[in-house]
């Protein structure tokens, strides 16, 4: 399949850095709502004094919004309608660009390893000691969700629904769904850059059994399938993470990150990193218990 990527961005200062970096985190943010961009930012900045800014380690932002992060110290890929087009299966599922932005992402790296984290995800631990246990067939994701074969989790179980005796062509091999299948969360994922082919053949299995499966997880499916027949050893890493995934978590952090960017404007990196203090995204007690008695009002 043929690769059509665009040229990528690294700063001078950046550059010199590369020669020498042990592991590259990423981030890929895009849309046209600004919370993906600025969950990517807040990500880099609560990591940066501590961890971030050590020798020997990147930072990569795949976006369709670069100029969002021009004076940020990262490296920053660009997004193309046309990749968006053609990574989302024209649009069909937009979870496959996380794929091919994180193939894109190691193929420019010099980067033994690469550690993604998706954009409403942040380290609250060193994220050092998980990324040195990947190597050349040890890969990291976020966590397991468990069987497919006989869950009692609604979405994972459209798995079983749209796969019950199916036989796909997946290259070279017919995929069927297995017993040993797993549903593996991909909030985060590391690989090794020797085995940037997995997220070639991952994406491979996401478009034959995107059309097949009713879920907004047939992506990381598709990476979970590929680790588990290719027979990697896989880590997790959930415990080293804080998230506001959650629609109530998520409908209180954006407006705050919006207002935290509109007043301090979108690149200033160091205004940013010394107000940061400034940006507490986790909700108040008082903030969740309102958000619940109004959901539960709205179903009664």
């Amino acid at each position: 399949m043929a690769r059509n990527f665009v040229k990528y961005h690294t700063p001078k200062a950046v550059q010199k850095l590369n020669l020498m970096q042990k592991r590259e985190h990423v981030v890929v943010a895009y849309g046209q709502e600004l919370g993906y961009q600025h969950g990517a930012k807040f990500q880099i900045l609560s990591a940066w004094k501590r961890w971030y800014s050590q020798p020997g380690v990147g930072v990569c932002v795949v976006t369709d919004k670069p100029e969002l992060f021009e004076r940020y110290p990262i490296r920053t890929i660009k997004i193309t309608e046309q990749n968006v087009r053609d990574w989302s299966l024209n649009g069909l599922q937009h979870f496959g660009i996380k794929l091919r932005a994180l193939e894109h992402s190691m193929r420019t790296t010099e980067a033994p390893v690469s550690v993604l984290l998706d954009t409403d995800t942040y380290w609250i631990r060193n994220p050092e000691s998980l990324a040195n246990g990947i190597c050349d067939g040890r890969a990291i994701m976020f966590c397991d969700e468990g069987k497919i074969s006989g869950t009692r989790n609604t979405s994972i179980n459209r798995f079983n629904e749209g796969l019950a005796n199916q036989s796909v062509e997946w290259g070279e091999l017919n995929y069927e769904l297995s017993p040993k299948s797993r549903m593996l969360n991909s909030s985060i994922v590391g690989l090794h850059k020797n085995n940037t082919e997995i997220l070639v053949e991952a994406f491979q299995l996401f478009s034959v059994l995107e059309p097949l499966v009713n879920a907004h997880t047939v992506e990381q499916f598709a990476l979970s399938e590929t680790l588990r027949v290719n027979k990697f050893d896989v880590k997790f890493g959930s415990s080293y993470t804080r998230d506001w995934s959650s629609i109530g978590r998520k409908d209180y952090a954006t407006p705050i990150l919006k207002q935290f960017f509109e007043r301090h404007g979108e690149n200033d990196f160091e205004k940013h990193l010394a107000n940061l203090d400034s940006l507490v995204i986790k909700r108040p007690l008082k903030t969740f218990v309102k958000q619940k008695l109004a959901r539960f009002r709205s179903l009664n």
